[in-house]
């Protein structure tokens, strides 16, 4: 898990965004090294530690994956094979397999955390290199002034320097990034149930400085785990056509669910529908049921079932991906089969039994 962000913030997993907001002003007001200036290392250290857990907890795409892969999921260096880092067969300089993220990749994978006094700038007002007394936060004692790429500055600077930093950042040329490129990946409810590997090639174009332009083939191998949904989205980073003054395009997978002939998926719940006869029906059953990846399910009944009853097998469903161990339900309903006729005897019979004469 590494850092536990929460806790550096203070905050409990179901803070609302206001709670994480209102944690981190409170920490970093705390921790600025300004206010700690007889402690500096240590409290640069926390400072820069709150920050990079708020970049984290008020970004969503950022929390969804730090809660499911902690830190290490985010900065790409998870031990799982079937997760953000290398895939299993693949290793250093090979392909990563990350879900989709707002941030920038660093190192190959993961995000770029952003410069904490930069941050605290934008928080507490002013530009992202300084802050004047009118908005300093301390503005009892110190002023404070900040550079995102050497720390903070000796002292207070001038209007005129800041607006001479801000015109620099306008006018440096950055790269953009080619929109992603979009791929759907049928997969068989059998093999979202177990999980599996599936490869796939990729083709891509790519230029050179001087306009020469070839093609470029990889295979790349996509980890499914027991349990993904339709809609998940699996991104190798920067693999798409690569043209000088540009970054290339993401290359993303969309897991689409293929029909199956029997259940019906709702979330981690299976649906089915089962046809008994009228003599299960009243009489009761333990009836084996065909399942996915060739498994079986019994679903028993020791009282009368109705037409359109629903009878729930507890954790008998799909894996929960973020939740190894645990299972959805499986829910079957039935239909009962009546017979189409019956004989005088067979009437007479039943009609006794049934009046209970």
């Amino acid at each position: 898990m590494g850092q536990d962000y929460y806790e550096i913030l203070g905050v409990s997993r179901s803070a609302s965004e206001e709670e994480i907001k209102k944690a981190y002003k409170k920490q970093a007001l705390k921790w600025h090294p300004d206010r700690n200036r007889d402690n500096k290392e240590k409290a640069t250290e926390m400072f820069k530690k709150i920050g990079e857990a708020y970049d984290v907890l008020s970004d969503p795409k950022k929390k969804q994956i730090y809660d499911q892969f902690g830190e290490d999921g985010l900065k790409g260096t998870s031990s799982d094979d079937s997760g953000p880092g290398f895939p299993g067969g693949f290793g250093p300089g090979g392909p990563r397999i990350v879900f989709t993220t707002s941030g920038m990749p660093r190192g190959g994978a993961g995000f770029m955390f952003r410069d904490p006094f930069e941050m605290f700038a934008e928080m507490f007002g002013g530009d992202a290199g300084m802050f004047t007394t009118a908005t300093d936060p301390f503005s009892g004692g110190f002023s404070s002034s900040f550079s995102s790429s050497s720390g903070r500055s000796g002292g207070a600077r001038s209007s005129a320097s800041s607006s001479s930093s801000r015109s620099r950042v306008r006018t440096t040329s950055t790269p953009v990034q080619d929109p992603p490129v979009i791929h759907e990946l049928p997969i068989s409810l059998d093999d979202l149930f177990t999980g599996c590997t599936k490869k796939m090639r990729i083709e891509r174009n790519v230029t050179d400085e001087s306009g020469r332009t070839q093609k470029e083939a990889r295979v790349v191998q996509i980890d499914i785990k027991p349990g993904y949904k339709a809609g998940t989205k699996i991104t190798f980073e920067k693999y798409g056509d690569e043209k000088p003054g540009t970054i290339p395009s993401d290359i993303v997978f969309v897991i689409k669910e293929k029909p199956h002939s029997t259940f019906v998926r709702d979330g981690n719940d299976l649906h089915c529908k089962q046809t008994i006869p009228l003599s299960m029906a009243l009489c009761g059953f333990e009836l084996p049921l065909p399942f996915l990846a060739g498994g079986t399910r019994t679903v028993r009944s020791a009282g009368v079932v109705r037409p359109g009853q629903k009878i729930v097998l507890h954790e008998g469903g799909m894996p929960i991906s973020k939740e190894p161990g645990r299972y959805g339900d499986l829910i079957v309903e039935f239909d009962v089969r009546f017979p189409t006729q019956l004989s005088t005897d067979e009437k007479r019979q039943l009609s006794m039994l049934l009046s209970g004469k």
